[in-house]
């Protein structure tokens, strides 16, 4: 088995070459309750706001998004990990219908995993709809579209849940 140090040392090569090519991160905050803002053995919480330098240039890993899960009340999910420091917003991710291992059937899962995906398709399109943006100003413009929930006012950076019309300029009937 992999050590910490190990998986940080193998990984943070390419997590510098994901920054420096101002790509976008996104990972799922985790589904133990925990709040990543204190958590310190977390992988990602390791990387988000590193700062490294490279060509005598300082960099901020400022590209990664963890996303938390809510329910489909906008409930912020008993099991979904949070943080109002490191977690950007939540998606949901609470009964989830799923693939199961059976054919033709589908099972109801919960995860943070769930939530994660419909972020990252949801900055590939924005990326398609404002060619022009930075992965700065796409990334600010997600934060500034979510739904505002009482919910995740304190336990996220922005405060809300994802709103993919919103993140698009509103330019789609959903």
């Amino acid at each position: 088995a992999n050590t910490k140090k190990e998986v940080i040392d193998f990984i943070t090569p390419l997590m510098k070459k994901l920054r420096l090519q101002e790509s976008i991160l996104v990972v799922a905050a985790g589904n133990k309750g925990l709040d990543n803002d204190s958590v310190v053995n977390d992988l990602f919480v390791h990387f988000t706001n590193l700062q490294f330098v490279e060509n005598n240039r300082s960099f901020i890993m400022d590209n990664i998004i963890e996303v938390a899960t809510v329910d489909n009340m906008g409930q912020l999910a008993r099991f979904s990990n949070f943080g109002k420091t490191k977690v950007m917003l939540a998606a949901p991710g609470r009964g989830v219908n799923s693939c199961s291992s059976l054919p033709n059937q589908f099972k109801t899962k919960s995860g943070t995993s769930f939530s994660a995906p419909q972020v990252a398709a949801t900055l590939a399109m924005m990326f398609v709809h404002f060619p022009f943006d930075s992965y700065s100003q796409i990334i600010d413009r997600l934060r500034l579209s979510v739904d505002l929930l009482p919910s995740l006012e304190s336990t996220t950076i922005s405060g809300g849940r994802l709103n993919i019309n919103r993140a698009l300029g509103g330019k789609f009937v959903l």
